[in-house]
């Protein structure tokens, strides 16, 4: 069974990162160098086919800047993975030849024949640059109001009644089973991004047997009532996963506790077995006295949000040119030759 994140996004500060925490404890890193164009996605389609092939579990991360291409693949049974290690998310070797690989595909390059590209190429990347720059500055600006809105409701909440009803959330999610043995951990990840083809959340494909939703106000961050969820579960002695919202450091959207089989999240795309009714805390009369403010709030909010998808969708198109010029200089027959040897490689851990 496949599991589908991203294994990073775009956020204020620039490209946020989880490619740390892909695998725990891989065996091997393949991390893929070459420029746009030269098979780094299809690569990493072909090699988790191979080790794959009856449905295996396994994790695919796709590129929140172009979201139907792969960034990298996690295949747990065979302890490994394989990633994009160019730019934004610059990856090299920790451990280089005992765990760490690099494979180079940039070698199947025509060099003479793309190096009086030059000036096109470099114009085209100045302006892929100066797109991202631009989201950057949109996101940022978007947070901003995104923070303000939440500091306005927190202001007109019922406190005493937001912490009965955390303390009834965390019992909900416990359901009074017996804490594990071993450590429990925290592992960041990425259902939801701001992406060239708008905000993508990948929420429904991450399903738990048990899903409980959090209903809140749309204004409400509910970052404070999840992380006091995460830490009384990791008390318990249950590892969690924390799903971060990148265009929003720091903020959360979901919590996911593999071993009781349970996702907490703030989303509507999912059915759920129960609902805490958050927006319940914030008295009608005290919304009513701050309804302009949020509302305006929420249009600079919407405005911010469009023109980032606005520069990072410019900033793809920019990507596609790149790679028009890298495609028809490549040696398929060389790449094809690199493929079959990693997977001749990887001959033990295939299925058999």
């Amino acid at each position: 069974m496949n599991r589908v994140l991203f294994p990073g996004a775009m956020g204020p500060d620039g490209f946020f990162s989880c490619f740390d925490t892909l695998l725990e404890n891989p065996r091997r890193r393949l991390i893929l160098k070459g420029g746009p164009g030269v098979g780094k996605s299809t690569f990493m389609h072909r090699i988790h086919a191979a080790l794959c092939p009856g449905g295996e579990a396994s994790t695919l991360y796709f590129c929140s800047g172009d979201p139907d291409s792969l960034d990298a693949v996690a295949v747990p049974h065979a302890g490994l993975v394989i990633m994009d290690g160019t730019a934004p998310h610059q990856i090299d070797p920790d451990i280089p030849g005992a765990r760490d690989s690099i494979i180079n595909l940039g070698i199947c390059l025509n060099e003479e024949a793309i190096r009086p590209r030059l000036p096109q190429l470099q114009s085209c990347m100045d302006d892929h640059a100066a797109c991202i720059r631009r989201a950057r500055a949109c996101l940022a600006a978007a947070a901003i109001f995104t923070r303000d809105n939440a500091a306005v409701a927190a202001e007109a909440a019922d406190h005493a009644h937001l912490a009965q009803l955390t303390r009834a959330l965390t019992r909900a999610v416990l359901n009074g089973q017996e804490a594990p043995s071993g450590t429990a951990s925290v592992r960041p990840v990425i259902t939801d991004a701001v992406t060239a083809k708008g905000e993508i959340s990948l929420i429904s494909d991450n399903a738990q047997k048990r899903v409980i939703r959090i209903l809140a106000h749309w204004a409400a961050d509910c970052t404070p009532i999840l992380r006091q969820v995460s830490t009384a579960v990791q008390a318990a002695g249950y590892s969690v996963e924390e799903h971060l919202y990148p265009p929003i450091p720091g903020k959360l959207l979901h919590l996911t506790i593999p071993a009781l089989s349970t996702l907490v999240t703030t989303s509507d795309l999912l059915p759920a077995e129960q609902t805490f009714d958050f927006s319940a805390c914030i008295p009608h009369e005290s919304l009513l006295r701050r309804e302009h403010t949020l509302e305006q709030g929420r249009s600079a909010v919407r405005l911010h949000l469009h023109q980032a998808i606005g520069a990072l969708s410019q900033a793809r198109q920019l990507h596609d040119e790149l790679e028009s010029f890298y495609v028809p200089n490549m040696d398929f027959s060389r790449w094809q030759k690199i493929l079959d040897e990693t997977l001749s490689a990887l001959a033990p851990e295939l299925p058999q």
